[in-house]
């Protein structure tokens, strides 16, 4: 399948006046961060814009252009290379983006972590959009903040106990996963539809194939199976800028984010796969771990928190097998919810010491 034959599944107004969805996400994202176009934000999102994060959620526009203010005056320099945008219809007047990207800044103004720090940090997002009539209306936002922090010289575990009594990333919502939560119901098939709405009937067999490696290796444990599903040299990029390569590699990244929750669960809730001459099949998953922090004590003194953690994979296919990963979650929104739980919990600091 052909980037052009999938363009046949959208009309050119879902897209306009860029060439493709893949233009558009680049060149309306580079107008307002780069051009710091901020007003165009009014004619890109939707007035009534949802926006899902780790933290809780956003609605309307005020919150998002305030936020944006504020992130470019403490990081005037950002910037960030488009990694990647993997799109796929949602009828033929909308579509799902979801777009990586790799950024780099240096905290020069003050920032909701405090005065300006003069260092330089780095890290990987990925913004998963529903465009509808050519607006966002709906956006789900995954951030590697472990290494935002990591990277000012900021202990993470201050920040997240901040969060944990001021974020709504421990209320009722994502606790419970009310109302429209980013952690709300569970996803009866993601192969035919996911929470950005119903798939087109392609690439059915590729989707189906993602599923089992989540239900197979993940979920039972047959970590063996990561050899059946991924190429001998396959890599994982992974948070806090990790990188691994080959299959045993692999099978411990896998391990490591499932030591700390051994009861962990992943759920699939959406699924874009897109295919192009220049960079071939890719997928993305939006995937949801459940679980409780009763394993390795990886973030301070273990105390059977409940956990949510909203995570999202970037996948590249080379003959129907699994070459690369890109897997970003946000820890800190872990940490605050282990911490908010208590229960005899002490940070990594406090135990050493």
């Amino acid at each position: 399948m052909s980037i052009d034959a999938q363009l046949n599944d959208l009309l050119p107004s879902a897209y306009a006046p860029y060439r493709n969805p893949r233009d558009y996400i680049t060149g309306w994202t580079d107008r307002i961060w780069i051009n710091r176009g901020l007003g165009q934000i009014n004619d890109m999102y939707a007035p009534d814009v949802k926006v899902h994060t780790c933290y809780g959620e956003t609605y309307g526009m005020r919150d998002v252009i305030g936020n944006s203010i504020q992130k470019m005056v403490a990081f005037p320099n950002r910037g960030g290379g488009h990694d990647d945008v993997i799109w796929e219809a949602r009828g033929d007047n909308s579509f799902i983006s979801s777009h990586r990207v790799f950024n780099n800044a240096t905290h020069t103004g003050h920032w909701t972590y405090g005065p300006p720090t003069g260092r330089t940090w780095f890290n990987r997002s990925v913004a998963h959009c529903l465009v509808r009539n050519n607006v966002v209306v709906e956006e789900w936002v995954i951030r590697d903040e472990f290494a935002v922090l990591e990277g000012l010289g900021i202990d993470p575990y201050v920040v997240a106990a901040e969060l944990a009594d001021h974020s709504p990333v421990l209320g009722k919502a994502i606790e419970s996963g009310e109302k429209a939560s980013s952690f709300a119901g569970v996803i009866a098939d993601p192969v035919v539809a996911g929470i950005s709405g119903a798939r087109p009937a392609r690439y059915r067999e590729d989707s189906a194939m993602i599923v089992r490696y989540f239900d197979e290796v993940w979920n039972q444990r047959h970590i063996d199976r990561v050899a059946h599903y991924c190429n001998e040299a396959v890599v994982c990029q992974s948070v806090r800028m990790r990188r691994s390569m080959q299959i045993s590699n692999f099978q411990m990244e896998v391990m490591a984010l499932l030591a700390p929750f051994p009861d962990g669960v992943i759920e699939v809730r959406d699924i874009a796969v897109h295919e192009s001459a220049d960079l071939g099949t890719r997928i993305a998953v939006i995937w949801l771990l459940r679980g409780t922090y009763s394993g390795s004590p990886v973030y301070g003194a273990v105390n059977r928190a409940p956990v949510n953690i909203m995570g999202v994979s970037h996948f590249e296919l080379r003959d129907g097998k699994i070459s690369r990963e890109y897997r970003i979650f946000d820890e800190i929104s872990v940490i605050a919810q282990i911490i908010k739980h208590g229960n005899g919990w002490k940070s990594p600091t406090a135990i050493a010491s």
